[in-house]
């Protein structure tokens, strides 16, 4: 364990926390600011990321409006952890995709390790798992608590082991793929919504690790999770009240409707994200890329039957659908959806 503060992390972009190497008495404090967050904000993936930018004395309110949609496992769908999402962004501001390590983006080792990080400290990635049928999130407390430290450890060691050697040689060959076919889940997304919100390099850097159902794990569709980025960017707003929280705990705790858009300000982004996913199974049967494309993309059996069938396209056109139903809510203010 790391005694004192030594070293900082080498940001890629000008948006990403420079945090240190912690301490116990540094640990103690970023969970503090990870609690305190949580209990003023009620959402883990807004509470998380704020506590990042806090913590290297960043004020980037656009990055906690894009994690709007993501908080009960992104669109409250159970997936991939508000403690994983917002993490991951912060990882993409560092190395977008434009570190590589032996044909793969170093933002993909590093949320490789992330992610093995998490499951280390929670047993799941997935928000239903961790979240289990309390009623009450009280796992959540946990999670914003340590998201800043794991990823602070993220941050401070070779990430290359993360990944094993034959799963690496799969993705190499996925990822090689899309470059030449000018594909990146995410990225095509908000490529796509040019003319409806400001695709800035920070942007994009931010949203590198959404690709092949996060970091080619093939759970939530990464455009899907692009699109629902794009409208919490957009229409997203940022809850700032201890009492305001309170009440929505209070109210789930009494079995209401805490998720109602008035309760919590991030709530009107969420419940807009659950609606986009219903629409997206009804088109397209799940919101899973490895239940989507059938392919498990750490096997290289899988990657090439993927290339094989010329998924890329059918994935070019699944991303611009989802561009345009998010373009269609942002216009419509999410009304009527």
């Amino acid at each position: 364990m790391r005694t004192t503060v030594t070293t900082s992390k080498v940001s890629h972009g000008q948006t990403g926390p420079d945090i240190p190497v912690l301490n116990n008495r540094s640990k103690r404090k970023y969970r503090r600011h990870g609690l305190y967050n949580l209990l003023k904000m009620g959402h883990c993936a807004p509470s998380v990321m704020q506590t990042l930018l806090d913590l290297g004395n960043k004020k980037e309110e656009w990055l906690v409006r894009m994690t709007a949609g993501l908080p009960g496992g992104i669109g409250n769908m159970g997936f991939e952890c508000g403690g994983i999402t917002s993490p991951l962004i912060q990882l993409g501001l560092e190395y977008g995709l434009s570190a590589k390590d032996n044909g793969l983006p170093q933002v993909i080792y590093s949320g490789h390790d992330y992610l093995c990080r998490f499951q280390e400290c929670h047993n799941s990635i997935l928000c239903k798992e961790i979240l289990g049928k309390r009623r009450v999130p009280l796992p959540c407390i946990k999670v914003a608590r340590h998201a800043p430290e794991l990823y602070n450890q993220t941050g401070c060691r070779d990430n290359a082991e993360a990944i094993s050697d034959e799963t690496r040689q799969a993705f190499c060959v996925l990822y090689s793929h899309m470059t030449t076919n000018d594909f990146h889940c995410a990225h095509t997304v908000l490529k796509h919504l040019d003319n409806t919100i400001p695709v800035t390099r920070e942007l994009l850097d931010g949203t590198s690790c959404f690709i092949g159902g996060t970091a080619f794990k093939g759970l939530t569709c990464s455009a899907f999770t692009a699109g629902l980025i794009a409208v919490g960017l957009k229409l997203g707003e940022i809850e700032n009240s201890f009492p305001r929280v309170v009440r929505m705990l209070v109210t789930m705790i009494a079995g209401g409707n805490a998720l109602a858009d008035h309760m919590n300000k991030f709530n009107r982004i969420l419940n807009i994200g659950y609606r986009m996913s219903k629409w997206f199974r009804q088109e397209f049967g799940s919101t899973l890329c490895h239940e989507i494309t059938q392919c498990d993309f750490s096997s290289i059996a899988d990657v090439h039957r993927y290339i094989g069938n010329n998924s890329v396209t059918t994935c070019k056109i699944l991303s611009e659908k989802v561009a345009r139903q998010a373009e269609r809510i942002i216009k419509q203010q999410g009304a009527g959806f």
